[in-house]
């Protein structure tokens, strides 16, 4: 398996390793009503030793634009508290579809942490598989965590438009979504996407619960009109399920990615200087 991920059995075997930073991030999605309590699901039952870290307690809730990438000062107290060092080996999981857990991935290497993987399957599989749980609020003792942006992770509406006929576009919603066909879950935003974004619904990058081999990863990205040699925008409603694009990617070898952290929650909000294609 690639470095970047680990098996449920792998996790099992290695619960009391040192250094061994097990993180919680399953999200509720957008639309959903009412939306799932997931803390409260992690209080009935996790992966022992789990931490809870829900993405927008971690991202800057400031700007009014949903879960934004933080400042480095900002994220490294945030991951200090939560007992997460920079050098820890850290896993990552959410229900096993990549909807969330891709993004904290991505916010925890950007900062730099050497060492995050995610967890195959998620918590489906592992609890498919009849492996351990705990109950409870679980806590560490502070970490260090150093974040350092690595290199140019984001990009701005303004830099969107500008690339535009010049860079690869990706958009991890659904078909309907991007087409305008299907409401989106945020009210009040149009319908549609940027023009000259390919549709790749983060929803084609697992099967049966998993995420797919790296052939099947290329194949998909190949059937969806995707160059993975090409540098890439990813984009989303509100750049969460971008970042399962960016990581997809990632596997196959590819780190040209930066994520449009506005997403669809500004660019289908914004005046017409922005615009947008339905077909």
């Amino acid at each position: 398996m690639s470095s970047s991920i680990v098996s449920t059995d792998w996790l099992a075997a290695h619960l009391e390793q040192p250094g061994l930073v097990i993180i919680d991030c399953r999200k509720s999605k957008p639309g959903i009503t009412p939306a799932i309590d997931f803390y409260g699901n992690y209080l009935e039952a996790h992966i022992p030793g789990a931490i809870y870290v829900e993405v927008d307690a971690i991202s800057d809730c400031t700007t009014g634009l949903p879960h934004m990438m933080p400042s480095a000062e900002a994220f490294s107290q945030s991951m200090s508290q939560r007992g997460v060092s920079h050098d820890s080996t850290i896993i990552v999981y959410d229900e096993g579809d990549l909807f969330s857990a891709p993004r904290v991935w991505w916010m925890l290497t950007s900062f730099g942490a050497s060492n995050v993987r995610i967890l195959d399957g998620g918590l489906n599989a592992w609890l498919n598989e009849g492996k351990p749980l705990h109950s409870g609020e679980e806590t560490l003792p502070p970490g260090h965590f150093i974040a350092r942006l690595q290199r140019e992770v984001v990009v701005n509406a303004a830099q969107v438009k500008q690339a535009i006929g010049n860079t690869q576009i990706i958009d991890a919603r659904s078909l309907g979504r991007f087409k305008g066909e299907a409401p989106e879950p945020r009210p009040g935003l149009h319908g549609g996407h940027i023009p000259g974004s390919l549709s790749v619904p983060f929803t084609e990058l697992t099967e049966a619960g998993h995420i797919k081999s790296p052939q099947a990863l290329q194949e998909t990205f190949t059937r969806l009109g995707v160059d993975i040699t090409q540098p890439t925008i990813a984009s989303c409603g509100s750049g969460v399920t971008a970042a399962a694009l960016l990581f997809g990617l990632h596997l196959l070898g590819s780190d040209q990615v930066q994520i449009y952290d506005g997403a669809w929650a500004e660019w289908g909000d914004i005046n017409e200087d922005y615009p947008i294609e339905t077909h």
